[in-house]
């Protein structure tokens, strides 16, 4: 089936080639490229999918205005449909109000500066369309049950990084929630594994590290953050620790609708709630099997 929605790309430049405390980020460098195809690989199978948001029937009724902000080498996009790719430098955004049906956002919590982000929530706001679903999709700094060499990997890819620290204090579904015009606002947590133990998914994160390690090991050295002898045990130590840990990395998507539509509300849940439900509901199937079978045996009596 061919869709007949729009899609656009929106990379700020700007922000993506700032140096953040000494940093210089490169755009769309080769290696930056390969790593956003496997983290993007990685999601995509760990979401089931590209979104979270309740737009299947909105796409496929053709039509439909789709922004993706931080598009970087554009995976994502090129998954979802023919886009446009437009480079900005500053707010505001050249579009018209109430522009969009979807806005996508996805990793850019250390990209945007903390200060900005207030608003460039109210800007993305500004261009939806009165009913319009806005998507952030974003990690947890900290890895959970890391080891000494993944801690000391996770620590040194922290150190310099003022925008992903002043994200613990201050998330996006926080942000988001301070926003009169959105509605229905759900989170949907994930747990993605970080190492073979975890399959193709954890296999694919754990690619996703190792590119992070060899972008900026040499950095990390040069700039003191730690001795060469030490990084080399740690990286060394990674791939059978990850795996003895069973380490993992938790992700949020934040969902949430313009106000305006007289439709239903979106309907997400929690991750963790689903998979309760889920051992609820197979445990009723079981308890009904062992009642028809001992009704059965009662019967046969």
């Amino acid at each position: 089936m061919t869709t007949t929605y729009s899609f656009t790309n929106f990379l700020k430049s700007k922000w993506r080639s700032s140096p953040k405390d000494g940093r210089q980020s490169r755009q769309n460098a080769m290696a930056d490229v390969e790593r956003d195809w496997v983290r993007h690989s990685a999601l995509k199978l760990a979401l089931d999918g590209d979104f979270k948001a309740p737009i299947d029937q909105l796409l496929k009724s053709g039509g439909s205005e789709v922004l993706d902000i931080g598009c970087g080498a554009g995976f994502w996009t090129t998954d979802m449909a023919m886009f446009q790719r437009v480079d900005l430098l500053e707010l505001p955004l050249p579009y018209e109000n109430d522009t969009f049906d979807v806005i996508f956002i996805r990793c850019m919590m250390d990209v945007i500066p903390d200060e900005q982000w207030d608003d460039v929530l109210q800007e993305l706001v500004r261009i939806m369309k009165k009913g319009a679903y806005i998507e952030c999709l974003e990690t947890y700094p900290a890895l959970v049950d890391a080891g000494p060499a993944m801690t000391t990997i996770m620590q040194l890819a922290n150190s310099s990084d003022e925008a992903m620290s002043a994200a613990i204090q201050n998330p996006l579904p926080n942000r988001m929630a301070a926003i009169s015009q959105l509605m229905g606002m759900q989170i949907q947590h994930i747990h993605t594994p970080v190492g073979r133990y975890g399959g193709a998914v954890g296999s694919l994160l754990l690619e996703h590290w190792d590119r992070v390690i060899e972008s900026n090991r040499q950095k990390w050295v040069q700039s003191k953050l730690v001795g060469e002898k030490q990084l080399a045990v740690a990286i060394n130590d990674l791939h059978a620790e990850v795996d003895s840990y069973q380490t993992y990395m938790s992700w949020y998507s934040v969902v949430a609708q313009k106000k305006g539509y007289k439709g239903p509300l979106i309907l997400v849940e929690d991750f963790d709630s689903m998979k309760s439900k889920k051992n609820d509901d197979d445990r009723d199937d079981e308890d009904d099997t062992n009642s028809s079978s001992n009704s059965n045996n009662n019967s046969d009596s």
